[in-house]
C-alpha cells in the first residue's frame, strides 16, 4: 500500500501547488477596472468620477447641448471626452508605474501645491470652494483629480533631474533653428458672418483704426488675443501677415472669418532662449513617455 499512499500524496502535494500557483498569478480584480496598464488596475468608479467632474465643467462653460454636439469624424463632445480621459488616466498610470520603478515617494507635497496654486489664482480659498461646488463635485473628488495632476508634475520633475539634457545641447538646438529667434504676438476680430466681416474689414484704414476695434464696447466680433508665438503658429499663418501693424485680409480659420494684426515682435536672446529650452525639454519628455506607454502592457475592459 505504500506506493499507492505515495502516488496519492504526491498527487494531492502537486495540485496543492498548481492551485497555490494559479492563486498567486491571478493577478488583479479586472471586474472593477476600465483598464489594466502593466497588472494594475484603473478603477471604474474613479475613471466615472473624473468624467462627471468633466462632463458637468463643459456643460457649465459651453452649454446644455455642448456635449451631444458632433465633430468632424462623427463623434459627440462626450464620446471624445471619454476617449481621452481614458487615454489620459492610463498615461497617468504609466507615469505612476514608473515613478514607484525608481522609488520615488510619492506624497500629498505637490497636490497641497498645486491646490494653493488655484486658490491663489481664484483669489482665496472660498472661491475655489465655490467652483468645486458648481461642479457638482465633492471636495475628496476633487483632491483624487489634483493628486492625478500632482503625479504628471511629479514625473516630469523626475525626467528633467535624471534627463542628461545639458544645456549646451539645448543652445546647439536654439543656434541651428532660426523660427526660434523670433516671436509674434497679434490681435484678431473674429466673425461669424463673412459680410460683417468684408463691412469691417472696409473701415479699417491704418493700424489705428484696428486698434480702436479692439476695445469697442457694442461689437459684431469676438477678439482674440494671443500670447507670443512662433511663425508656424497656424492661425498666424493662415493670415499670411508676419510684418508689425499691418492688417491682414480676411481668412478663414475654424469656421470663422477673421481679421489680424501683428502688434509686437520678441527678440529678446535670452527670454528666447528659456523658451527655447522649456520647448525642447517638453519635446524631449513627451518622447520618453511615449516610450513607456509602448513598453508597457495595456488591456481595456470598456
Amino acid at each position: 500500500m505504500k506506493p499507492i499512499r505515495k502516488i496519492i500524496t504526491s498527487f494531492l502535494y502537486l495540485t496543492c501547488i498548481s492551485f497555490l500557483l494559479a492563486s498567486c498569478n491571478k493577478g488583479p480584480d479586472t471586474s472593477s477596472a476600465v483598464a489594466l496598464v502593466d497588472n494594475k488596475a484603473i478603477d471604474k468608479d474613479t475613471y466615472n468620477s473624473e468624467l462627471e467632474f468633466y462632463l458637468n465643467y463643459y456643460s457649465n462653460k459651453y452649454g446644455p447641448n455642448y456635449l451631444e454636439s458632433k465633430d468632424k469624424a462623427g463623434k459627440t463632445k462626450k464620446e471624445s471626452l471619454q476617449e481621452k480621459l481614458l487615454e489620459s488616466m492610463i498615461k497617468d498610470q504609466v507615469m505612476l508605474n514608473d515613478l514607484e520603478k525608481h522609488k520615488i515617494e510619492i506624497d500629498d507635497n505637490t497636490a497641497n501645491k498645486i491646490r494653493s496654486e488655484m486658490e491663489k489664482k481664484l483669489g482665496d480659498k472660498d472661491s475655489l470652494k465655490a467652483n468645486i461646488k458648481a461642479l457638482n463635485v465633492s471636495d475628496s473628488e476633487f483632491s483624487d483629480i489634483i493628486f492625478n495632476d500632482s503625479i504628471r508634475r511629479m514625473h516630469y520633475d523626475f525626467f528633467l533631474s535624471n534627463s542628461g539634457i545639458k544645456d549646451s545641447e539645448i543652445l546647439k538646438h536654439y543656434k541651428e533653428n532660426e523660427q526660434l529667434h523670433k516671436m509674434y504676438k497679434y490681435n484678431m476680430l473674429k466673425f461669424d458672418d463673412k459680410i460683417e466681416a468684408e463691412r469691417i474689414k472696409s473701415i479699417i484704414k491704418s493700424q489705428l483704426d484696428f486698434r480702436k476695434l479692439l476695445t469697442n464696447s457694442i461689437k459684431s466680433y469676438d477678439v482674440f488675443n494671443s500670447d507670443f508665438v512662433y511663425e508656424d503658429d497656424p492661425i498666424l499663418l493662415a493670415s499670411k501677415v508676419k510684418e508689425k501693424d499691418k492688417v491682414s485680409e480676411i481668412f478663414e480659420y475654424d469656421g470663422k472669418y477673421n481679421i489680424l494684426m501683428v502688434n509686437s515682435y520678441n527678440e529678446n536672446e535670452n527670454e528666447l532662449l528659456m523658451q527655447a529650452k522649456e520647448i525642447y525639454l517638453k519635446d524631449a519628455y513627451r518622447k520618453y513617455l511615449n516610450k513607456l506607454i509602448k513598453s508597457s502592457k495595456i488591456k481595456l475592459f470598456i
